[in-house]
């Protein structure tokens, strides 16, 4: 009897210190560089094509729930904001002409000179959803190598356009779910009760949708591979 109880305890103890370790609640940093797919477009039907190259540092914070699976591996799922920036534009300038264009023109009439409108830079205000895999590689008893693959749907809600230094244009135009598979490398270091993760997103696949105020159809895929790098930063509190 006494043996049984003692097994009974051992088995309690035991439940309870795997339980403590395999769910938590991650808060999460990230901030991305990204050079986006190749942009031919038409703006107004004009006689000729806008190519555009555009990259932009773009950030996001994320709450997530993380659980272990199975002894190395966990799973994650969050939601969160992701900011994704344009601040570089690269075009070339139409029937051969030399020179770069740094501006996109752009849908926007003030009503009273309607002139032709330009932006050298935008962002889309996103909701992100995450859902991640990681496999953690022990190194020591509260450090371990990290790597993890994850899928992140975005769905915009509102956009900025700047027109000029001090001019601002701000939409609200729903866009279809874009999305981009990510690679995370990094490393978890355990404390107490709660750990750190940070690590190195290297950018897999994008794909984003076309923009109105560009005469785009949001239909339009923009698509690519690579061409971009990261860092975010988690913060996990075990429960």
């Amino acid at each position: 009897m006494l043996k049984f109880i003692y097994l009974l305890i051992a088995l309690v103890l035991f439940y309870n210190s795997f339980g403590q370790k395999s769910k938590s609640v991650e808060f999460s940093l990230v901030g991305r560089q990204d050079v986006h797919g190749k942009y031919v477009s038409n703006y107004a039907g004009r006689v000729y094509n806008d190519t555009n190259k555009i990259s932009g540092l773009s950030y996001g914070v994320n709450v997530l729930f993380r659980k272990k699976i199975y002894k190395s591996y966990s799973m994650s799922f969050g939601i969160g904001y992701y900011r994704l920036k344009i601040d570089n534009i690269k075009g070339s300038m139409p029937f051969g002409i030399p020179g770069v264009r740094t501006a996109r023109s752009i849908n926007y009439e003030d009503g009273v000179t309607n002139r032709g409108y330009g932006t050298t830079n935008y962002y889309y205000n996103n909701f992100a959803a995450t859902i991640s895999i990681d496999k953690c590689f022990q190194i020591k008893e509260t450090f371990s190598i990290n790597i993890s693959p994850e899928l992140v749907a975005y769905h915009t809600f509102s956009q900025n356009y700047q027109l000029s230094k001090d001019k601002h244009w701000k939409t609200k135009n729903s866009k279809p779910i874009e999305f981009g598979v990510n690679m995370n490398f990094g490393v978890l270091k355990e404390f107490k009760d709660f750990y750190i993760r940070p690590s190195l997103i290297i950018p897999v696949f994008q794909n984003i949708k076309g923009d109105i105020v560009f005469y785009e159809d949001p239909k339009m895929d923009i698509s690519k591979w690579f061409n971009g790098i990261g860092l975010s930063v988690k913060i996990g509190k075990y429960f």
